[in-house]
């Protein structure tokens, strides 16, 4: 709300009660792409034969001029298996039988489970570097030519097991051990993710928004609009966003937030018209109605991948939480080539 939507009575100030709209209905051929993305996405996934050239090519290189027992696992295989386990909320030893069945039918060997666990391990920790409570920066690779337009937010994933039976009937359950949390900076238009970070459970939202915009940009994509809530509205984002990448940043403010620049005019500019008029007509103005869509992704992570994270080390948990968020990514682009051919068509 801005001060122009405060009703004072007395000396009290009474807010307008707020009128909660019906969600948005899917398009049609967002229902269309929403149905097939996952029977493609699974079929890609599983495709080995697509795979398979991959493998050869990569132990090739590694083995070419070898002395000694050969390399039988590569990176590329390693990672598939693991995408795999992602997919289907599979265990290490689920994954490795999987995998074992389909390999040995293309002559390849598969890596036991506990070589699949150290393997994994041994990759995925090449990606991690805790810095202050974050574990991991890491940018989306499907760079279009179109600015993209991005909302910001974060989210928590459980490290409990959580067994709310046990709980209800027995009084009982796992010990508390937290959460980690999931920043996310993704396209409101299709749901991409354009860049992410992994970070501990008290470390801030507005902080992540830099190293954020400037991991999306240094993989080549360009940024068009930033949404995000109050949470991000401080000087530094706005001169780093409007100043620095030359993008406009739409974000609320608190209802006493004074039409002043607070150390930043572009922080200033967007004060000053959130000031000017009320709270619905500065939503369609600006355009912050499209921020919902950036919540709307952790919403399909946790139903398509589940909100929990089985592990034993915080390590163990970044890893799994690093795996669900670049499967997630994966589907999301091809959810985004299904919609815009659903478009296309129509």
């Amino acid at each position: 709300m801005t001060p122009y939507d405060v009703k004072v009575k007395g000396t009290f100030a009474e807010p307008p009660k707020k009128v909660k709209l019906p969600p948005r209905k899917p398009t049609s051929e967002e229902q269309r792409a929403n149905n097939h993305a996952p029977v493609e996405f699974s079929r890609e996934s599983a495709s080995v034969g697509n795979w398979i050239p991959l493998f050869r090519k990569e132990l090739a290189e590694m083995n070419s001029g070898k002395v000694g027992r050969p390399y039988s696992f590569c990176d590329s295989m390693i990672f598939w298996i693991i995408s795999l386990q992602t997919l289907i909320r599979g265990t290490y030893r689920t994954a490795a039988g999987l995998a074992a069945a389909i390999l040995e039918g293309h002559g390849m060997k598969a890596p036991s489970y506990s070589r699949l666990f150290e393997r994994s391990a041994e990759m995925l920790d090449r990606m991690l570097s805790e810095n202050d409570g974050t574990y991991i920066i890491r940018a989306g690779s499907n760079v279009i030519g179109r600015p993209r337009n991005v909302g910001i937010d974060s989210s928590g994933f459980n490290l409990s097991n959580t067994c709310l039976w046990r709980k209800e009937k027995w009084g009982t359950g796992p010990k508390r051990r937290g959460w980690l949390k999931l920043h996310v900076l993704s396209d409101v238009d299709t749901g991409e993710v354009i860049a992410f970070a992994v970070t501990d459970k008290d470390t801030g939202d507005s902080p992540l928004m830099i190293p954020l915009l400037d991991a999306a940009v240094a993989a080549g994509h360009r940024i068009g609009t930033v949404y995000a809530d109050g949470a991000y509205s401080s000087a530094e984002n706005f001169d780093h966003v409007c100043g620095r990448l030359g993008s406009r940043f739409v974000t609320s403010f608190k209802v006493n937030t004074k039409p002043v620049n607070g150390g930043s005019r572009y922080r200033g500019e967007a004060t000053r018209l959130w000031c000017s008029m009320p709270y619905a007509e500065w939503v369609d103005k600006s355009g912050y109605g499209r921020r919902w869509k950036s919540e709307c992704g952790f919403s399909d992570v946790k139903r398509l991948f589940g909100e929990s994270i089985h592990a034993f080390t915080m390590k163990g948990a970044v890893r799994k939480l690093l795996m669900k968020t670049e499967t997630f990514s994966r589907y999301k682009e091809q959810r985004a080539i299904l919609l815009s051919g659903c478009l296309a068509s129509s």
